[in-house]
């Protein structure tokens, strides 16, 4: 099973990387967005396989967006 688990850790490598170079062909050819993305995004959409986040990590993940709009805030 480890052979298996690390084939498909390769393979989100691989389909992250191919997903921004297939971005930057775009973005140079004009048929895009205006710029590259990051691929975060992406890598923990597939991570997640469609399934939705507990309410414990929602909270987590407002409470650090709070945190940084607060920071950001007080920096001004």
């Amino acid at each position: 099973m480890d052979i298996l688990a690390a084939l498909h850790s390769e393979e989100r490598k691989l389909e992250t990387r191919l997903g921004g170079i297939r971005q930057a062909i775009h973005a140079l050819n004009g048929t895009g967005s205006t710029g590259v993305r990051s691929m975060a995004s992406k890598v923990r959409g597939h991570k997640l396989k469609g399934r939705k986040l507990s309410a414990a990590h929602v909270r987590a993940i407002k409470m650090g967006i709070a945190k940084a709009k607060a920071r950001k805030a007080g920096s001004k």
